[in-house]
């Protein structure tokens, strides 16, 4: 399932650093992924109000498995550091 996350938004790999930069600004997951919506079509008509459901609906809609995509997002992390 190597960079599945990234193929639901056309993989674009600048999303993950884009993510790192708003941690060091203290934005929200909210406020990010309201932001990131703004120019990434893939995201605008999602509740990004509760990421949660939203991931979980999002990862049943294109037939993810959302406890593996969370493994592999944390490995992804934790290889940068």
């Amino acid at each position: 399932m190597a960079n599945s996350i990234m193929s639901l938004f056309g993989g674009n790999n600048s999303i993950m650093m884009q993510a790192i930069g708003a941690m060091m600004r203290g934005e929200s997951p909210q406020q990010f992924m309201k932001n990131l919506a703004n120019t990434n079509p893939a995201l605008r008509g999602l509740d990004l109000d509760n990421l949660d459901a939203t991931a979980q609906k999002v990862c049943r809609e294109h037939g993810v498995d959302a406890g593996k995509l969370s493994a592999e997002i944390t490995q992804a992390v934790s290889k940068m550091k």
